[in-house]
């Protein structure tokens, strides 16, 4: 699916840093396809090393593209504070300062934060959306993008639109089968919270 379809179907919410690239990129040039030239600049922002010279001396990118990349991300640090400084999560309060948002939403999301061995974010990503009381998740959904990330540690979260953050007997299975999948792989799960309106939850 292309970023602007699941825009469209599922919201900004369950875009990667990658499609909010590929968005503002908007397309490719002849030989370098927009996904391509999305994680060359992700790569560059990743290493806090964006800058118009950086940007503009990429294949594919140019001038214009990269004045406007540049645009966005200034206009998100005035207004909304955007720092390229690497945010560090070393326990669950912080990790729901990043996920509060979740309280507002009407469906089930599970979100997943990676983090490096530094417990630096790596990425915010929307792993699912379900409907407004059900999840359908496996192992492997969050295997998969934790060793694109090369995150050493994950933090899982999911809200309850019922208003309770007390965790399901179904979200304990699925938890532990989460948790298993990762040691196999070498990552470890921190925690999974379960956020609501009467606040959060660990079910670890």
């Amino acid at each position: 699916m292309l970023p602007r379809e699941k825009f469209l179907k599922m919201g900004i919410d369950s875009l990667s840093d990658e499609d909010l690239i590929s968005i503002l990129i908007s397309s490719g040039t002849k030989g370098i396809s927009y996904d391509v030239l999305s994680k060359r600049v992700l790569k560059i922002l990743k290493k806090n090393k964006i800058s118009f010279e950086s940007l503009k001396n990429l294949k594919g990118l140019g001038p214009v593209k990269s004045i406007q990349l540049l645009c966005a991300l200034e206009l998100g640090k005035r207004i909304y504070g955007y720092s390229c400084e690497k945010t560090i999560i070393s326990n669950t309060q912080m990790a729901f300062e990043q996920l509060r948002y979740l309280v507002s939403r009407k469906q089930e999301y599970l979100v997943a934060l990676f983090l490096n061995a530094r417990y630096e974010l790596l990425e915010r990503k929307t792993i699912t959306i379900g409907t407004v009381d059900s999840l359908n998740i496996l192992p492997r959904d969050i295997i998969i993008p934790a060793l694109q990330a090369n995150s050493a540690f994950v933090i899982l979260a999911h809200n309850h639109p019922s208003g309770t953050s007390k965790p399901s007997n179904e979200d304990v299975v699925v938890n532990k089968n989460i948790r298993e999948a990762l040691k196999l792989v070498g990552i470890r799960l921190l925690d999974h919270i379960v956020i609501s309106s009467d606040g959060w939850c660990s079910i670890n």
